[in-house]
């Protein structure tokens, strides 16, 4: 149960939800986008490794986070993204017991206040790279995007990253759609992330929008992740669905709110929490 715990607090963020993004579309020379992005998120259960629900200590977090679209070309984009998080979890009754047992053998005063539980407050996430079109086909569009994340050591204890720097590799598929009269878009995403907190990492993302009115924008987005053996779990994988409204108060200023869950999931937790979100086009 105690590594069980470390890993999901350890993994917190490993499968978190993001904004959606312009996917495989990518923006024309000199034109972009900035979304800052606002999460409260917390968990009371998780997914034990033949995905039931148990209890666990609790954490609650706070994220911000800018992401950064920039046409290079209008072949090439640079995105980029930073970061802020407030953890703070609950914890672990085992952690208490160890103690207690400790002082014991030790004839030492016991301690009846359990020790903290873990706390991280201060830069996030931070990753630089750049998306290409590989060519298009009829309504389809293909693209390759390749990122380089960072963090600083404290930071990492509670980010989906083992090593100071990390990979994050994907192919792009997107193309707009029409149902029942209404515009909208699919976006798929396939990548390989390198060395998270339980070895590297298979990705999917998939994202669907609807305009039931020219201003709004309604999402359906599903973000998923698997890691084979190579940290404390023999596998870890979760699924999140997020739903989201975009609206667009003005030509180049949207407002975006949010809810997400994790819907299954292997050791990991199953979080939710809200999201907001303020898009500008440029």
């Amino acid at each position: 149960m105690r590594a069980f715990f470390v890993l999901c607090s350890l993994a917190c963020a490993v499968f978190a939800a993001a904004p959606a993004r312009a996917g495989a579309w990518l923006y024309p020379a000199g034109n972009g986008q900035v979304i800052v992005t606002t999460t409260f998120a917390d968990a009371r259960k998780a997914y034990d490794a033949r995905g039931r629900l148990i209890a666990t200590p609790s954490y609650r977090k706070f994220e911000a986070r800018v992401y950064v679209e920039h046409g290079i070309t209008d072949w090439l984009n640079f995105v980029g993204e930073g970061g802020y998080m407030d953890f703070s979890g609950a914890a672990s009754p085992t952690n208490h017991l160890n103690q207690l047992i400790a002082e014991a053998k030790a004839r030492l005063p016991l301690t009846l206040k359990p020790p903290p539980g873990p706390q991280y407050e201060g830069l996030g996430l931070g990753s630089a790279g750049a998306r290409l079109r590989l060519f298009t086909y009829g309504d389809y569009v293909f693209a390759l995007e390749a990122s380089l994340r960072a963090a600083s050591p404290e930071a990492r204890r509670f980010l989906d990253m083992r090593d100071p720097v990390q990979i994050d590799a994907r192919f792009l598929m997107g193309r707009p759609i029409t149902v029942f009269g209404l515009k909208g878009f699919i976006d798929t995403q396939i990548g390989y992330r390198s060395r998270g907190q339980n070895g590297d990492e298979l990705r999917a993302d998939f994202t669907a929008g609807l305009r039931p009115w020219d201003k709004l924008l309604v999402m359906a987005q599903s973000f998923s992740a698997f890691a084979p053996r190579g940290g404390v779990a023999t596998f870890v994988a979760a699924q999140k669905l997020q739903l989201s409204a975009v609206y667009d108060v003005t030509p180049s200023l949207s407002v975006q709110l949010g809810g997400v869950t994790a819907l299954s999931g292997a050791n990991s937790p199953a979080e939710r929490g809200v999201i907001s979100a303020l898009w500008w086009r440029y």
